[in-house]
């Protein structure tokens, strides 16, 4: 099996790929830049933090999941996201063509505007719209020969190692508290499990290039908290609209197209409504949590 280091290891979807490749008989090298994390400690902003970790741990394949995802934090601090979604990215990308490793670059859907009627294509020119998504399209360019996976809204369901939008809005309506979100941007919430399936499935291919990970679902965040709460016998009156954020600028309709990982013979993700079906129980839980 294949020596894979991950940075990021300790976030949603560096967890997901972590316990996805162990479960399949990889090797994995979690990359965490906080010290108490476990596994290596890795800065990826420091040329000689990734040469050190990389020639003593020879990785064959590194998932690089570490960066900076806040919007309006890379939108207050350009200079920060640049530093760490793409300096970081190139010198994670240069260690990993010095060793000889293939490199799995995670992008975003907001490297598009979604001004249009979406279904990205893999083919389709990024035109970012906030500085989050330009520091992620100049990462995609800083990683060179990498492949690029481009991802949307992931999610998880539990509470660890963060509450995602389910235990967000089951946990509010558990307490009886209101869920004010928005009911214009279309997404595509991924399950990050299945996501990180797509990942193995990916590296045991070999694929390269960019490739669009996403369920063809689409829901606004509005029309997923009802789908969540009827899931689980939760009381849907409590969700109601609200504006949706107008600072940073935010895609209408970012969505993706997954042609490629159809020609690849790749499973796409279930749709947000399959998962909720699928994981009653798990989100009952989380309404007790």
């Amino acid at each position: 099996m294949t020596r894979v280091l991950i940075t990021g290891a300790s976030g949603l979807l560096g967890t997901a790929v972590r316990q996805r490749l162990e479960g399949t008989g990889h090797t994995v090298i979690p990359c965490h830049h906080n010290k108490n994390s476990g596994g290596e400690r890795l800065d990826i902003t420091s040329a000689e933090s990734v040469a050190e970790v990389f020639a003593r741990t020879e990785p064959e394949v590194v998932v690089h999941c570490a960066a900076i995802p806040d919007v309006a934090q890379c939108e207050k601090d350009p200079d920060l996201a640049r530093l760490v979604n793409v300096d970081g990215t190139e010198l994670v990308a240069t260690q990993a063509t010095r060793i000889g490793a293939r490199l799995l670059h995670v992008s975003t859907d907001w490297v598009f505007a979604g001004d249009g009627d979406g279904g990205y294509r893999e083919t389709d020119s990024p035109t970012p719209a906030q500085e989050y998504g330009r520091s992620k399209l100049a990462a995609e360019q800083a990683a060179g020969s990498a492949l690029i996976v481009r991802v949307p809204l992931l999610y998880g369901l539990g509470s660890q190692p963060r509450p995602t939008w389910p235990a967000q809005v089951l946990t509010k309506l558990a307490r009886g508290e209101e869920v004010r979100t928005d009911d214009e941007e279309i997404r595509q919430p991924a399950f990050v499990d299945d996501v990180a399936r797509c990942f193995a499935d990916l590296i045991t291919l070999g694929a390269k290039g960019i490739v669009h990970i996403a369920p063809q679902e689409q829901h606004t965040k509005l029309a997923w908290s009802r789908l969540l709460a009827e899931a689980v016998g939760a009381p849907t009156e409590l969700i109601r609209p609200t504006p949706r954020p107008h600072w940073p600028t935010r895609p209408l309709r970012a969505t993706l197209r997954t042609d490629r990982l159809a020609e690849l013979g790749v499973t796409p993700p279930r749709g947000a409504a399959e998962v909720a079906d699928t994981h009653r129980a798990s989100l009952a839980d989380l309404l007790t949590t």
